[in-house]
């Protein structure tokens, strides 16, 4: 239908920002005072949520993802690799995105995952600005750690995302380092550095000062708005780019403005420059609408190609976990008591209102391990899988996929680079409700101690896509353990969790011949088939969904270039979790929102470049 309002000269913007998620609302903060002469129009296809209990309380990150009131509820289709189970995958619904329901912890990428995406998979024009080096200075802008002094010369005008350490450490986190110092890993420096195996004590996305999430809407996005030259717009849903019917003179095409619906009405709206941060699910599908992306799904979908880019929406990643269990001592405290009982919630709820502390003022997770699997293998053991690894990436018939996974093989030969994030939690976890009675209690008896290994660079990759059906939401697929070494790498290290329990440290706060967790499952391990059986019944994701409009080389599948440019575009840039061309090894918020600090570096530089 024609749209209902065609905007004056007035209406223009110099640059439209789709989304209002992490990176969009620290682009549009650092925008808004490094360009004050430039318009600045933020689109939200959710709405701005302020001062919402639910969303400020850390404790409460839980029932966020899962109400849809702040998420968009994305589902993928049947995954064969677990069981033919589909996965729920939680997205933000609101200013902040992701960053506003998350669950707080802050983990980093390494300095060898950036050396090796700068030097492996981008052009030479990109290798200096996107290498450690060049993205140290991105990685410290963004955050405040709360135990650093709030005057900083550098970065103190600065609007800031607020992150603290737990406010005690306590047993289980005590023993959690002393485990891996047995094991002559003493506890590893956290932030973005190098890579050193070991126990970490990482930070939560939360304010201590106030026992509040700290998140991109509030941290970004609600200074910038007062700033004067940011406009933000929810409930609207962008439907497609619109370009100039004559190509540049070098032949690429230029964007002249977003087409969008709000309440119903379609809308017009033009600017200079279009950046689509509309998340991993989102910006492919607003790409492939607007006749960019693979032929065969334009074609499906009745959508006049403008530019083929194969890359488009495919190069999915996840990180996939899985968990095992092991039940406390008597004494030990835990939070399972608050899983059980309305009472002990109530307490804690009372407590966090009078005061702002206790079990709700913090994030769910602060012990983590980098844990290559050298750490607790034989020498043997690593041998034979690295062998492996060497056959499959030899074997790759896709030099796309081989480049990529090139990158992997150096992380797993390294005996310093985790090959699984691993975190601890302090109450039981349950993944496996699919393999268990109906009706079965979702709690068990006791107090448990929860280890998790999370697959820190899968091999498996899957797509995000438009229906055919233009009524039908995007077609989500991971295919997760779809290749043979995701199973046997994660597997491995469902065996080095087993090894960990038997140390001394955690020999001292659980019991002898303790009850073990998934309830499918609950023996110790004692082989490797053991616990590749696990692994479709209770492994699960991490919500780290990333990839489908790669940073790499347009012959390798990429879909930006080295200046988060879209391949034959002249002024469409990509900037969220989806430009991430390999899935870092931890929480991959850190390095969305230093992907944004680059964002604004590079705009930067082009507009005092500029005639």
């Amino acid at each position: 239908m024609p749209p209902k309002h065609t905007p004056t000269s007035a209406e223009g913007y110099d640059l439209i920002l789709v989304g209002a998620g992490s990176a969009s609302c620290l682009i549009a903060s650092r925008l808004s005072q490094k360009l004050p002469d430039h318009r600045i129009l933020v689109l939200e296809a959710g709405e701005h949520i302020r001062n919402d209990p639910k969303v400020q309380t850390p404790g409460l990150s839980a029932t966020l993802q899962s109400d849809p009131t702040y998420d968009w509820q994305y589902v993928t289709a049947p995954e064969p690799g677990l069981n033919n189970r589909r996965v729920k995958h939680p997205r933000g619904k609101l200013v902040g995105g992701t960053s506003a329901i998350n669950s707080h912890s802050v983990v980093f990428p390494n300095y060898e995952w950036h050396d090796r995406i700068a030097r492996e998979l981008l052009s030479d024009l990109g290798r200096t600005d996107w290498s450690a080096q060049g993205m140290k200075d991105c990685y410290r802008r963004w955050q405040h750690e709360g135990s650093e002094s709030r005057v900083n010369n550098d970065v103190g005008s600065l609007d800031r995302v607020q992150t603290s350490y737990p406010r005690t450490m306590d047993v289980l986190r005590l023993q959690w380092i002393k485990a891996f110092e047995e094991l002559g890993h003493a506890t590893s420096t956290t932030g973005f550095t190098e890579s050193s195996a070991g126990a970490v004590t990482v930070t939560n996305a939360v304010d201590s000062s106030i026992g509040e999430r700290s998140h991109a809407g509030t941290a970004f996005l609600e200074p910038a708005l007062k700033r004067g030259n940011v406009t933000l717009k929810t409930g609207i849903k962008v439907e497609q780019i619109l370009f100039d019917e004559v190509l540049t003179a070098d032949g690429r095409l230029n964007a002249r403005g977003i087409r969008y619906t709000s309440q119903g009405d379609q809308h017009l709206i033009t600017a200079r420059e279009v950046i689509l941060c509309a998340g991993v699910f989102g910006s492919p599908t607003i790409l492939e609408r607007s006749g960019i992306g693979l032929r065969h799904i334009l074609s499906a979908a009745n959508i006049p190609i403008l530019y083929e880019l194969p890359g488009v929406g495919e190069n999915l990643q996840d990180h996939l976990n899985c968990s095992l269990a092991c039940e406390t001592r008597d004494g030990v405290p835990t939070r399972d008591e608050a899983l059980r009982s309305p009472e002990v919630r109530k307490a804690t709820s009372l407590e966090y209102e009078r005061s702002r502390t206790g079990p709700l003022s913090e994030g769910a997770a602060y012990s983590f391990a980098f844990t290559p699997l050298q750490m607790l293998e034989k020498p043997s053991e690593t041998e034979e899988l690295i062998e492996k690894v060497e056959r499959w990436v030899e074997g790759e018939s896709d030099p796309k996929l081989r480049a990529q996974y090139s990158v992997i093989q150096s992380t797993i030969e390294s005996p310093s680079e985790a090959t699984a994030t691993t975190f601890m939690l302090r109450t039981q976890r349950h993944r496996d409700a699919d393999s268990v009675p109906p009706n079965t209690p979702p709690f068990v008896d006791g107090n448990y101690v929860t280890v998790v290994a999370m697959l820190a660079h899968p091999f498996s990759r899957g797509s995000c896509h438009i229906s055919s059906d233009p009524s039908h939401e995007a077609e989500i697929s991971f295919n997760y353990l779809s290749h043979p070494l995701d199973v046997e790498i994660l597997a491995r290290h469902l065996v080095l969790i087993e090894r960990l329990f038997q140390q001394p440290a955690f020999s001292a706060i659980t019991k002898p011949k303790a009850r073990r967790l998934p309830r499918s499952f609950p023996y110790p391990i004692s082989s490797l088939e053991d616990a590749k059986n696990i692994l479709p019944i209770n492994a699960a994701t991490n919500y780290h969904p990333c990839g489908t409009c790669s940073m790499m080389r347009e012959d390798l599948g990429g879909v930006v270039d080295e200046r988060l440019r879209v391949y034959g575009t002249k002024n469409v840039r990509v900037c969220d979790a989806s430009v991430l061309p390999i899935i870092p090894r931890g929480n991959i918020l850190t390095a969305v929102y230093a992907f944004a600090e680059k964002a604004v570096e590079i705009i930067c530089k082009e507009v005092e470049g500029s005639p």
